[in-house]
């Protein structure tokens, strides 16, 4: 018997950013420590170096299980910083990646990223821009992504 388990966070994580990728919203390559510049935002972990000035921080805050064991709700906080002094342009790159990632919108539910069952996926925070010391504008959101490591999707 196979058992099949729930992912670990960083499993989860990669998956984020490699459908991040996929979508077109992001760049992101478990093997480079260095990016070229470019258009899109580059995929982090943990913290935001100083450079690439756009970019989406990923980070799990919490793993819960209480509800149901085998379809676990993961607590992700993306944090998306742009390039110079107009909020607007981190405000449409957050907005971009919720219309892409929040299943409510389409009705959409039961994906696979980057081969990780995902149940649902919502936003349940949209969090303020604000100036950062560095004048680049940064904005949090905080997504519940639930998991289906069970499903045949």
């Amino acid at each position: 018997m196979t058992l099949v388990r729930a992912p670990d966070t960083v499993e989860l994580l990669e998956a984020l950013a490699q459908h991040l990728v996929d979508l077109g919203l992001a760049r992101w390559d478990p093997n480079l420590t260095a990016y070229p510049a470019g258009a899109l935002p580059v995929v982090f972990f943990g913290q935001l170096p100083d450079k690439p000035d756009a970019a989406i921080l990923l980070n799990a805050y919490n793993d819960d299980r209480t509800r149901d064991e085998a379809t676990p709700d993961y607590y992700v906080q993306l944090r998306f910083r742009t390039a110079g002094k107009d909020v607007k342009v981190v405000e449409r790159l957050a907005d971009s990646v919720f219309r892409a990632l929040d299943d409510r919108l389409y009705e959409r539910s039961n994906t696979v990223w980057a081969g990780v069952n995902i149940l649902s996926c919502h936003r349940h925070i949209r969090g303020p821009a604000a100036l950062e010391a560095s004048n680049r504008y940064t904005r949090p959101d905080s997504y519940t992504i639930t998991t289906n490591p069970g499903a045949t999707l």
